[in-house]
């Protein structure tokens, strides 16, 4: 099989070069160098360097593959390239013997992988914010679930408070109860011995009406005690409510957590993906 000079092959990929942009499925430009000087240039489908056969050679890509005789893969940086765009340049050397006597470049623009990049670490912060917004909404749940409990503690001690205070209502109910009953013997008493019974009779008078007085007293505490037992009730109905509610809750943002904690990771996998397509060529 024959073996072509380094001049042939730099006259063989000068006339190939408007093909080889047809070959590639990535928007690929193709420079052609001999001699310091563009022999061929085919622009991407997307994007122009604005080269012309026959201009000198740009940029450093190609003077330092030319000057090492090896190939060279760089990232060029809008700030840095000498065609104002951004794009990755991969330049391989064509030699006659042991001279460099050109090279080959293949440009790409990399607008879309920047394009990516960008969105995956957004994608990364925004999830990141979203996992600290769960885990604070998880904190906040859990300190409303021990507020619930505490509640729920309360209304037990209030509910055992009202039950003592129902067997004193019933205790003063009992006393009440005698002391009319006291009264009313009183009254007989000095009813039965007539004028001197007179000042007894206005003291027994006094005694029931106290009784009475009491009697009423603990007919209102008792229905004030009715009206707390029932809102106690209520509200222990409420926390228990509340508390399922906030189970739920917990068990929703773990989930959500976990998701997002996924997506985290896709994204950071597509950062890394984002990366390699403009770094990770060597």
């Amino acid at each position: 099989m024959k073996r072509h000079s380094g001049e042939e092959i730099m006259q063989l990929f000068t006339e190939v070069a408007p093909y080889l942009n047809e070959i590639f499925v990535e928007d690929v430009g193709i420079s052609v160098i001999k001699d310091e000087v563009y022999s061929a240039y085919v622009p991407g489908k997307s994007f122009d360097l604005g080269l012309k056969a026959g201009e000198p050679m740009k940029g450093q890509v190609s003077e330092q593959c030319i000057k090492t005789g090896s190939r060279v893969i760089r990232l060029i940086t809008r700030e840095q390239s000498a065609f104002d765009i951004p794009y990755i340049a991969c330049a391989y050397p064509v030699k006659d013997e042991n001279n460099t006597i050109g090279c080959v470049i293949t440009t790409q623009a990399i607008v879309n992988q920047e394009k990516i990049r960008t969105i995956a670490n957004d994608l990364v912060a925004s999830s990141e914010e979203f996992t600290a917004s769960m885990e604070e909404l998880a904190a906040g749940a859990q300190a409303l679930a021990a507020v619930c409990n505490e509640l729920g503690q309360v209304s037990s001690g209030l509910t055992d408070t009202i039950r003592q205070t129902d067997e004193i209502v019933a205790f003063i109910r009992n006393i009440s109860n005698q002391t009319n009953l006291l009264g009313l013997n009183a009254a007989i008493e000095a009813a039965r011995v007539g004028e001197a019974g007179r000042g007894f009779s206005v003291v027994a008078e006094e005694v029931r009406k106290l009784a009475t007085v009491s009697a009423e007293s603990v007919k209102n505490i008792n229905a004030s005690l009715t009206k707390i037992q029932g809102s106690i009730a209520l509200m222990n109905d409420k926390v228990v409510a509340i508390d399922k509610t906030v189970q739920i809750q917990e068990t929703s943002i773990s989930e959500m957590a976990y998701t997002s904690q996924g997506l985290a990771t896709m994204a950071s996998e597509l950062s890394g993906v984002s990366d390699s397509m403009i770094h990770g060529v060597k």
